[in-house]
């Protein structure tokens, strides 16, 4: 996967978060978020099976960042295929997040973490999940939260979804056409619309939805400087993490520009460990500089892909 499951990253804004005392609808208390980061700090002490994976990245370069909303999600009844989607098609448009995090139904929860990420400059900021017409679906107002405006009826909005549903314009879906004041609409061929505000892209939950919405956005990126084309090497290997991780460490600090990652399996895997590289297209040194770690390791290689092994 292209992320890991972590409790809160304080590196993102250093305040305690359990407990949440401004919940709007339910009593429920959430221990902590769930944030998924596909990169740790160097030397992250908490890093478990994922500390040598080293992302490298110039930090006024905030990159994208992928946004689901949904208890649900946070409580971890449901899987998250909406973060993963996305942050592979971001990637894929050459504009990778380099952050995604997982958040409850909860209006302040919501607008104190988008206010953290757009304070980072982080663009754009992809939404998904909660702004339907139910009594849980807060991410409207969360949104126009962070962005200090007002939640208000978007005429185009009501006017679009009084025509789909007609008679069965009821005061659930009269809700959806709530939205931040000054916002712009996504079009969704299967329901009704998603918006956008100042880098702020919200879309719903529903993954058949947020699929066919989510390309509409690319034209509305402006000029954004497109992640360095990168390529993939991987292989797999019949050890255990401790036995690679001294030299895994050494090859990550003599090519900063790459990010490799060592994963170690379980269940009927165990004893079996991932080396994965993704690095420049361009700069094939790094490559050839994989392989030799590889052959110096001395470990029975099970499979390898994007790499030649002897």
């Amino acid at each position: 996967p292209s992320g890991v499951l972590v409790p809160v990253l304080s590196k993102i804004c250093p305040v305690k978060c359990w407990g949440f005392a401004n919940r709007r609808r339910f009593p429920v208390r959430f221990p902590r978020f769930t944030v998924i980061v596909p990169d740790f700090q160097r030397n992250n002490p908490q890093g478990g099976d994922y500390h040598q994976l080293n992302m490298s990245k110039k930090e006024d370069q905030a990159g994208a960042a992928v946004v689901t909303v949904g208890d649900e999600l946070v409580l971890g009844e449901r899987g998250n295929e909406n973060a993963q989607w996305l942050a592979n098609w971001l990637h894929d448009q050459g504009h990778p997040a380099n952050v995604a995090l997982s958040l409850p139904d909860d209006i302040a929860v919501i607008a104190h973490w988008l206010q953290q990420l757009k304070g980072s400059s982080h663009f754009p900021i992809c939404v998904s999940g909660g702004i339907g017409g139910t009594h849980d679906d807060c991410t409207r107002e969360g949104i126009a939260a962070a962005l200090g405006v007002q939640v208000v009826t978007h005429p185009d909005c009501w006017a679009l979804l009084a025509e789909r549903y007609g008679g069965e314009f009821n005061e659930s879906r009269q809700n959806m056409t709530m939205l931040p004041e000054g916002c712009e609409l996504l079009k969704n061929p299967h329901g009704a619309p998603g918006f956008h505000h100042s880098g702020i892209f919200a879309f719903p939950g529903f993954p058949k939805m947020l699929k066919a919405m989510v390309p509409q956005i690319l034209p509305l990126f402006g000029r954004v400087q497109a992640a360095i084309p990168t390529k993939r090497a991987e292989v797999r290997l019949e050890a255990r993490e401790g036995d690679l991780a001294g030299a895994v460490r050494q090859f990550d600090e003599n090519y900063p520009q790459a990010r490799l990652g060592i994963y170690a399996h379980s269940g009927t895997h165990w004893g079996q460990v991932s080396l994965r590289l993704r690095y420049p297209e361009s700069d094939s040194e790094i490559l050839g500089a994989f392989q030799e770690l590889v052959q110096y390791l001395g470990k029975p290689v099970l499979t390898a892909e994007g790499v030649s092994v002897d």
